[in-house]
């Protein structure tokens, strides 16, 4: 049978309210008599109930992680790296991580958002895949810890830590630029209203602007999240009259549908057509040829998000005092190119 206070109490020889004291550290208690209730915490291997922790503390010690389920990454390893990197920071220091995944639909993200609040079920959020133009308004005004995996709508809105999909998409065209290509064309992650998708776009475009001797609206394809994302974009680039003679996609899945697109019509990778794509996940590394890709720190994202988070839950960081965290990628050299 478990260990309750009251048997931990006994053993240390004082109140049920003085182990309360100690291990929720809601008063002061002696060090002399601390310790003894440490060493019979220890000895009966008595274990909290988190529940009535938190009817003392208001704290559930519980961070939760919500995912929109258009996120590239629920089939490869995009969101497990992030998982690692928020579980190694919650596991140092106490705290649970809870997953929840939402459908794209703008009011019912909102309104889980608010539940989440109203009933404190976690002490904090991370979000991660929101869209621009999506609605965080209401736990901003309420004071509630968030962080946004990702690029806020508008600088200083609220604490985010991103990578850096601009630098990433300029490396691309700049790598690209530096094998010998000046035809380099663009299919988007998704759509522009994305923030990881428009940032990739307007690399892109600098780095076409600064480096390739000019952007061409004619080079550029919008992708989806849909399964065929690719093929159609693919085949209507290199049937242009001046057709491309590298491809950067938006991400490795659409990668290997560009180089699998450009075969059936007959181009040899990378001889004909150089293919890069995006997150460096294990689509790239199976693929034939294998696909370079621009890496993004997705484990090191996950950990400093949970740091911030619980750096905002502690009061370490006032929730006004906004804080921004950008990680650059990395160019991952493999066969296509």
């Amino acid at each position: 049978m478990a260990a309750t206070i009251k048997d931990v109490a006994r053993e240390a020889g004082v109140a049920v309210c003085t182990v309360s004291f100690a291990v929720n550290g809601s008063a002061h208690v002696a060090e002399a008599t601390k310790k003894r209730i440490f060493d019979a915490i220890e000895k009966l291997n008595y274990r909290p109930n988190q529940s009535a922790r938190g009817l003392v503390t208001k704290k559930t010690n519980n961070i939760g992680l919500v995912v929109e389920d258009t996120v590239d990454g629920l089939e490869n390893t995009i969101l497990l790296d992030v998982v690692k990197g928020l579980g190694e920071a919650t596991g140092d220091n106490n705290y649970d991580l809870l997953l929840s995944f939402q459908k794209p639909s703008t009011n019912k993200l909102a309104d889980h958002l608010l539940d989440v609040y109203r009933k404190q079920s976690a002490d904090g959020l991370i979000l991660m895949g929101a869209a621009i133009n999506q609605p965080y308004g209401e736990l901003i005004k309420n004071r509630f810890p968030f962080v946004l995996l990702g690029r806020p709508a508008m600088p200083g809105v609220c604490h985010s830590v991103n990578a850096d999909n601009e630098q990433g998409a300029y490396e691309a065209v700049k790598y690209l630029i530096g094998k010998g290509h000046r035809r380099i064309a663009l299919i988007t992650p998704c759509s522009l209203e994305v923030d990881a998708s428009l940032d990739r776009y307007n690399g892109y475009r600098q780095a076409m602007e600064e480096l390739g001797g000019g952007f061409d609206e004619r080079l550029v394809e919008i992708g989806s999240f849909e399964e065929d994302s690719g093929y159609t974009e693919t085949e209507k680039l290199l049937n242009g009259v001046e057709r491309p003679t590298a491809i950067i996609a938006g991400r490795d899945v659409i990668a290997s549908r560009v180089v699998e697109k450009a075969q059936e019509l007959g181009y040899k990778v990378p001889e004909d057509l150089a293919v890069i794509g995006f997150d460096n996940t294990a689509v790239s590394q199976l693929a034939r040829p294998s696909i370079t890709s621009i890496e993004l720190p997705m484990r090191q994202m996950g950990l400093e998000a949970a740091k911030l988070l619980m750096q905002l839950i502690d009061g370490e960081i006032r929730f006004d005092d906004i804080q921004t965290i950008v990680l650059p990628c990395t160019v991952i050299e493999r066969e296509s190119t």
